[in-house]
């Protein structure tokens, strides 16, 4: 018997400018302004860098999850498994999969239409932002 493993499966796509990660949404809930999303990260390439302006609670489906602070500095390792609730934080951060990438399932809870993240340039000036309503736009298309 052959395993189906959820990233061979999943409807990975791409955002336009933003290397290493790819998306695929699964649900959003209009009414309760929350959206569950599997991100696949490449192994040790970095995303952009960027902030979370809303609640986020995240899984490890599979790979390990690395995080780097602004200055590239490798700040956290979490498992496959590991679960965690990030709220808003006012410091940047980049993040990626560890040895043969990484797939998460976010649940991002909106924040009163405002940017659930924040998408930096290296001197942490604001180059992007993503919402509520990007995400809406992005699973219609």
């Amino acid at each position: 018997m052959n395993m189906v493993r959820i990233e061979d499966v999943a409807d990975w796509r791409s955002l336009e400018g933003l290397e290493h990660i790819q998306y695929s949404i699964l649900h959003i809930d209009e009414n309760q302004q929350r959206a569950e999303i599997l991100f696949k990260l490449e192994p040790h390439k970095p995303i952009i860098l960027h902030r979370h302006c809303a609640l986020n609670k995240i899984v490890v489906l599979s790979g390990e999850h690395h995080i780097y602070d602004a200055q590239g500095n490798l700040t956290e390792v979490r498992a496959t498994g590991s679960y965690t609730i990030a709220q808003p934080d006012e410091h940047p951060h980049s993040e990626c999969g560890g040895d043969g990438g990484a797939i998460l399932l976010f649940s991002i809870f909106d924040n009163g239409g405002n940017a659930l993240y924040e998408l930096m340039d290296p001197d942490q000036n604001i180059v992007g932002t993503l919402t509520m309503s990007d995400l809406v736009a992005l699973s219609q298309a």
